[in-house]
């Protein structure tokens, strides 16, 4: 392997690896690179036509509508993803198009507040303008918006899904019972190669998806989280939380918290959480395993 190849490979791992920091950076840079771009666009057309602006006013309402743009870019895509696992393509396309209008309200609700905020703080007054025509031009962007949202993120979460490789099994029909084999075939780039149920740490779900956290991977499967409990084996692993399971031979220790749940720390030094709903199942499979 020559030296570009081993340097893409230590930046896929690191990209995979940190995706907790990844994701906010590359939101943020694009806030922030959108913000410079329109707002300097708007002031040099209002100088251009001699009009008397302050320099900051434009930046006030580029960075308002922005930030309430990134702050519904995760709730976006959770919605999405929990409408993905009960309705057909008819109904997720009638869905987010009623949902473009409480979008726009509260993308529009948001950077009027912060707007009047700072024109508060700046000695001077805001003027939102006529509020049935502001609203219908404003919509006619949110719509927009909302559909870039979707489309980009939906379009991350697939190429990081091919990043890390698909695990599935033989039997994957809603109403079978068969058990999962000893090992999944995973998906990869093009390649697929084994992994042993057994060295799977622990499982988060993740909308239509359950992320299997294997080794120094993470590989998502399509398959809810209750479905997969009733397949995986019961003296091996069990839920812990109503997103989470955990291989009983990946815990080191657990620890109480002041919340009443219990922290379940692993041998590789991640920390989980035991919700007290599952508490009582779970130490009496932490006895059966003494």
């Amino acid at each position: 392997m020559n030296t570009s190849d081993n340097t893409a490979t230590r930046l896929k791992t690191h990209f995979l690896a940190h995706q907790h920091l990844w994701q906010p950076v590359l939101l943020i840079a694009w806030g922030f690179l959108n913000t410079l771009l329109l707002a300097t666009t708007s002031l040099m057309e209002i100088r251009r036509h001699d009009s008397n602006i302050a320099a900051w006013e434009p930046f006030c309402w580029e960075a308002s509508s922005t930030l309430i743009v990134l702050l519904s870019v995760w709730p976006i895509l959770r919605i999405h993803a929990w409408l993905q696992a009960r309705l057909g393509l008819a109904g997720l396309l009638v869905a987010h198009a009623l949902l473009t209008l409480p979008f726009s309200l509260i993308h529009v609700s948001g950077m009027v507040g912060l707007r009047e905020l700072v024109y508060w703080m700046m000695g001077s007054d805001y003027n939102f303008g006529d509020l049935g025509y502001e609203l219908l031009y404003e919509y006619r962007k949110d719509a927009m918006t909302y559909l870039i949202i979707l489309l980009v993120g939906t379009s991350y979460q697939f190429i990081v899904r091919r990043l890390q490789g698909e695990a599935s099994y033989m039997d994957e029909s809603e109403t079978s019972s068969t058990p999962l084999p000893d090992r999944l075939l995973v998906k990869k780039l093009g390649k697929e190669f084994l992994v042993a149920v057994s060295d799977i740490r622990w499982v988060e779900a993740s909308g239509n998806y359950a992320n299997l956290h294997v080794k120094d991977s993470v590989y998502p499967m399509r398959i809810t989280l209750s479905r997969l409990e009733s397949l995986l084996p019961r003296d091996m692993f069990i839920r812990i939380h109503r997103s989470l399971i955990v291989n009983l031979g990946s815990i080191n220790h657990i620890q109480p918290t002041e919340a009443g749940d219990y922290g379940v720390f692993l041998h590789t030094g991640e920390e989980l959480t035991l919700s007290r709903r599952y508490r009582d199942a779970f130490k009496a499979a932490m006895g059966e395993c003494g």
